[in-house]
């Protein structure tokens, strides 16, 4: 079951082909939300058509297949209330002040033109009457005021840094970034429009992802990291927004984290509380670490990949790109795991795993009342 607080999912895998036939209770699919690895069983006997293809972020209750009984049916997919947000995306005459208006609060037209009311042309006044809505203060959307010592000393200030991402994940960034002495967040960016003029640790929510290079031309900050850790995706995909327009990625390394001699990191990595890199590991770019992972010696990461509490590897270990570890895992001395693979929590590798695979480990326990 999908936890109560999850709002989307990743549709990692059909374990069987489209219109082949399943059986009431077989596996069809696996499901992955920020905390689990989840089996889709079908509930039916009948045969597969596929809406919805593999690595597909999907919402909660969105209908990704259908159950037939014949194999050569062509079915209709239902529509759901996601489809219908695209309906409310019609284009209206955006005046040119209005423009002006928005891409100096670095605004998205395509969210304004959904979220703000009425059928006639946005004015000027709309956008203003926006940004007051949504907290947007004027003195950050005319690209804020002079700092007396940061403006003053530029080169031994502290680096001042953009989080991408203002959910749980920022939280855990921010708390690292309390201990860090060289570093500090001014300003965060989400897509969630009700997050935007809030605050999060005191630091401002400026806007979504329309709004970073705009923050970045005010010199609002020095270099970004992306807090999201539940989506490979959308980590390689902030990457490589970020590289195009030529902004600096950071790495955050808890101070309570040990990065030993010899260790080399690239950039974008997120490496929390009680992590271990070894002697003479390679580390990739846009990494996500989470407390007490053991890196061990002369092992390498590639990019992208995500690990969960708990992760544990044994020397000389090569973990290939975009791979999503589970909690509490354990591996063998020289093994290799492929690139696109997911490892469920739990798991206690001993051999190689190949490229894209699916890694799940069925733990039985029994739960009764103490009386």
């Amino acid at each position: 079951m999908v936890n109560a607080n999850e709002d989307s999912a990743l549709l990692c895998a059909w374990t069987k082909p489209d219109q082949s036939l399943a059986s009431k209770g077989e596996i069809i699919a696996v499901i992955e939300t920020s905390k689990a690895t989840i089996d889709l069983e079908a509930e039916d006997t009948g045969y597969i058509h596929i809406f919805v293809h593999a690595g597909t972020q999907v919402m909660v209750g969105e209908i990704v297949g259908a159950l037939c009984d014949k194999p050569d049916e062509v079915p209709e997919r239902p529509l759901s209330k996601y489809g219908l947000q695209n309906d409310r995306s019609v284009e209206r005459k955006v005046t040119k002040k209005a423009e002006l208006a928005a891409a100096k609060a670095g605004l998205d037209m395509k969210r304004i033109q959904i979220e703000i009311p009425g059928a006639e042309s946005i004015t000027e006044a709309d956008i203003i009457a926006y940004m007051e809505q949504h907290g947007a203060g004027q003195s950050i959307a005319e690209g804020g005021g002079c700092d007396l010592v940061d403006d003053s000393y530029p080169r031994n200030r502290q680096q001042r840094l953009l989080i991408i991402g203002g959910g749980l994940g920022a939280v855990q960034v921010l708390d690292s970034l309390c201990r860090i002495e060289h570093q500090r967040a001014t300003a965060i960016v989400d897509d969630t429009p009700d997050l935007v003029g809030k605050t999060l640790m005191g630091v401002p929510i400026l806007g979504g992802q329309e709004a970073i290079e705009v923050l970045f031309k005010k010199n609002l900050f020095d270099a970004a990291v992306v807090s999201v850790s539940t989506s490979i995706a959308f980590r390689q995909r902030m990457d490589n927004m970020l590289r195009q327009v030529n902004i600096p990625m950071a790495n955050i390394i808890d101070p309570s984290a040990r990065v030993q001699r010899n260790a080399v990191l690239g950039v974008g990595n997120v490496i929390l509380a009680y992590c271990h890199i070894g002697a003479c590991t390679s580390i990739g770019n846009g990494n996500f670490f989470s407390p007490y992972v053991d890196v061990e010696h002369h092992c390498s990461v590639g990019d992208f990949c995500t690990f969960g509490p708990g992760v544990m590897m044994s020397s000389l270990v090569k973990i290939g790109a975009r791979v999503k570890f589970g909690t509490g895992i354990f591996i063998e001395p020289k093994l290799v795991v492929g690139s696109d693979s997911i490892i469920g929590s739990g798991a206690i590798l001993t051999s190689d795993i190949p490229h894209n695979s699916i890694v799940k480990t069925k733990i039985n326990y029994s739960i009764r009342s103490r009386d």
